[in-house]
């Protein structure tokens, strides 16, 4: 935590936002029980599939291999997303990053995490929501996560499109994507796994274009790690 948060903290705790409690965004009793797992499905169709894997229907050329999803995007975890992005409350990355790690943590052990090699790779934010937010909520995220799970992270990735996507149809968000992200270091990419990190996920639209990328560029294997799943 920076000297910054840890002053704002001081003179204005943060309240939990299920049960009111201060001290934290999301308290760990509230992040236990007010939220729904998404569990091993695929992240495009959300049918069953074993660890979380992109099922066989939904693969397309250069998507990625696993997509890891926390909940599903609705009560709490709908509440703790728009506080992060959308209430400037950049304390709710804590809670965020912890039910993501775990999340990681119950497929990957730190062992085949470290000898997988991952970098963690944020999905690059639209720089017109970076200065309206005051913060990059991807590349934040990404950050807290390499320090709770230890691996290296690195702002690879780069955005051509500006466009926004919050309210956009199903064909428009798909559409907006295609091609809309480069390699700035296709050096630190060319044979390593890497690991995108976003918070939630409706079509996969931009994991797709971001994975096809990476893998251009000669990434070994793309996976994700996602807060939540609009279903």
């Amino acid at each position: 935590m920076s000297l910054l948060e840890t002053a704002i903290g001081l003179i204005a705790p943060p309240e939990c936002i299920g049960c009111g409690a201060e001290g934290r965004v999301l308290c760990q009793d509230c992040s236990g029980s007010g939220m729904s797992a998404f569990g091993e499905r695929c992240a495009y169709c959300s049918g069953l599939s074993p660890r979380g894997r992109v099922c066989i229907h939904c693969r397309q050329t250069g998507a990625p291999r696993f997509v890891w999803i926390t909940a599903n995007h609705e009560t709490m975890a709908q509440h703790l997303v728009r506080v992060y992005k959308f209430g400037h409350s950049r304390s709710a990355v804590h809670p965020l990053a912890d039910l993501m790690a775990n999340t990681f943590l119950s497929y990957v052990s730190p062992e085949q995490a470290r000898s997988a090699d991952f970098l963690i790779v944020p999905l690059p934010t639209a720089t017109s929501r970076i200065r309206q937010r005051g913060f990059d909520h991807a590349a934040l995220l990404a950050k807290a996560l390499s320090k709770r799970l230890g691996l290296p992270y690195a702002q690879v990735l780069g955005r051509l499109g500006q466009s926004r996507q919050v309210g956009s149809s199903r064909a428009a968000r798909l559409a907006q994507q295609s091609g809309n992200y480069f390699v700035r270091q296709p050096q630190r990419v060319a044979g390593r796994n890497l690991l995108i990190i976003d918070d939630v996920i409706t079509t996969g639209g931009s994991l797709l274009a971001a994975s096809r990328a990476l893998r251009a560029v000669g990434a070994t294997h793309v996976d994700a790690l996602v807060f939540a799943k609009r279903l």
